[in-house]
């Protein structure tokens, strides 16, 4: 399976996302990110559980800062 998520360099900034999406109605779970790029540090990665994208769009009209969304997994 391939996951996809929203990444955060800090748990803050993840943390301000979770509570603005809840605002939504939109459920999402912060995480330490499944897999980190080290050069930008362990950072955190929000699970959402509905539509990525407009949970990412909100949180960019919001000016939460993030690092965008990724995704892992599934056949490279």
């Amino acid at each position: 399976d391939i996951v996809t998520y929203i990444k955060f360099a800090n748990q803050t900034y993840g943390e301000k996302a979770v509570l603005l999406l809840s605002r939504y109605n939109i459920k999402s779970i912060l995480k330490r990110n499944p897999n980190p790029n080290h050069k930008e540090g362990c950072n955190f990665a929000l699970f959402v559980k509905s539509d990525i994208y407009e949970a990412f769009e909100i949180i960019n009209t919001n000016l939460i800062p993030n690092l965008g969304i990724e995704s892992f997994g599934g056949n490279r």
